[in-house]
């Protein structure tokens, strides 16, 4: 499963990956099809804010809560839809001790549903699926139980779930919110592949431009214990023009170019938990969790206010990346480190 990045990086939003849940394997990045845990907009605050959450039960992430204040942008009534579209192309590089490379593609998608509750509340769901393909390549005359012989075998890795966010403004300054997913993260036909997360948090607007809260998200890894995160909700505004923002584990600095146009950098935090396959050979029914840093530079771009569709890019690096490798009496089996990699991802988001 994945956990993480940002905007419509959901790819990540899901990266190795993914601000959906189960914020979108072997090449550290996968799909960060996280839940997104962004705190309602708050008067005064940057209304193209957002803080991904991220989701080992997957990434991105936020796309219902943008929904949200699109509807309260446009003052809409009724449930706000949005589809976010993703794909990612991870290059190819090398595991650390030299026992072979990896190369990732991904894609998929989030619908997302922003339902008012009152002035104050809004509930956000989401449904994601993933689709990851690994090619891994063991050196020439590899034998034994290693992350490239394992991952060498890897089928198609499919995630998909659902998620539910709650939001609420308590006053003019502070929020909350708090949710969760369940989904099914597996590789190839693997069964007992359920996985789950829940986080929580709070926002205070101290003014236009600073905002600051903490958030906590507890996500489960197959055959490993959980994984617990803090998730920072931060935004300062230095200008009309410079912003530094949290995304779930991580953070941007933004610029924004012009009303259409916003660019900067950004690194988050990514995890990612799979069930393997029976047919694996080596680690039959095992796990993998892959985790890593992808550090970018992005572009979003939107037409206009009354627009319905955005368009984002990105290209990176991945760093700090491993990948562990776990049969399934829950007993590590290979903790391999991979090499940086240079990956690519592009968004399109859509607005009903």
């Amino acid at each position: 499963m994945s956990t993480h990045p940002d905007t419509h990086a959901s790819f990540s939003a899901d990266l190795y990956t993914q601000p959906g849940m189960i914020r979108r394997s072997a090449a550290l990045i996968g799909v960060l099809m996280g839940l997104s845990g962004t705190v309602l907009a708050q008067e005064g605050s940057d209304p193209d804010e957002q803080s991904n959450l991220p989701t080992s039960v997957s990434s991105d992430s936020g796309e219902a809560e943008r929904a949200a204040r699109e509807v309260e942008r446009r003052g809409q009534q009724g449930v706000a839809v949005s589809l976010d579209l993703r794909a990612r192309y991870i290059a190819d590089t090398d595991f650390d001790t030299n026992i072979g490379d990896i190369q990732t593609t991904s894609y998929g998608g989030k619908l997302g549903f922003a339902i008012p509750i009152d002035e104050s509340a809004r509930l956000s769901l989401g449904f994601d699926l993933d689709v990851t393909d690994y090619d891994i390549t063991p050196i020439s005359g590899a034998v034994g139980t290693t992350a490239a012989t394992v991952g060498a075998q890897f089928d198609t890795v499919l995630e998909y779930g659902v998620d539910a966010m709650y939001t609420r403004r308590m006053n003019a300054q502070q929020s909350f919110f708090v949710g969760g997913g369940v989904g099914i993260a597996a590789e190839g036909d693997a069964d007992d592949a359920f996985v789950w997360n829940a986080l929580g948090g709070f926002a205070v607007q101290s003014n236009p431009n600073f905002r600051w809260g903490l958030g906590v998200g507890v996500f489960s890894q197959i055959e490993d214990d959980v994984r617990v995160l803090p998730l920072p909700q931060v935004y300062i505004g230095f200008d009309d023009y410079w912003s530094l923002q949290s995304t779930g584990p991580g953070i941007k600095l933004n610029y924004k170019w012009s009303d259409e146009l916003s660019m900067g950098v950004m690194a988050q935090f990514d995890g990612k938990s799979f069930r393997i396959d029976d047919d694996n050979t080596l680690v039959p029914g095992g796990a993998v969790d892959i985790t890593g840093v992808p550090v970018s530079y992005y572009m979003d771009y939107k037409a206009g206010d009354s627009s319905r569709i955005s368009l984002f890019t990105q290209v990176g690096v991945v760093v700090g990346g491993s990948m562990e490798i776990i049969n399934s009496s829950g007993n590590t089996v290979v903790d391999e480190d991979i090499d940086p990699s240079v990956f690519a991802g592009v968004g399109l988001k859509i607005a009903f």
